[in-house]
């Protein structure tokens, strides 16, 4: 996620941040914690196993139908 703090942009959209930050402290809520996985794991590796998958079914389906 980005650093940025979007809400400093808006007054309207940094007050309801503010409140829902209270909301959250008075009821004991904590602050959700940062991850912390790289891009290779959260985004490069499930699109490579995906593909082979695709492959693996597209082959499938070719033997099926008698393509090769």
């Amino acid at each position: 996620m980005s650093d940025e703090d979007w809400t400093a942009a808006d007054p309207a959209a940094m007050e309801a941040d503010e409140e829902a930050t209270r909301i959250d402290a008075a009821a004991g809520i904590p602050e959700p914690r940062q991850t912390s996985s790289s891009f290779a794991s959260s985004i490069l590796l499930p699109v490579i196993i995906g593909g082979i998958v695709l492959l693996g079914a597209f082959w499938w389906a070719a033997g099926q139908l008698g393509l090769f």
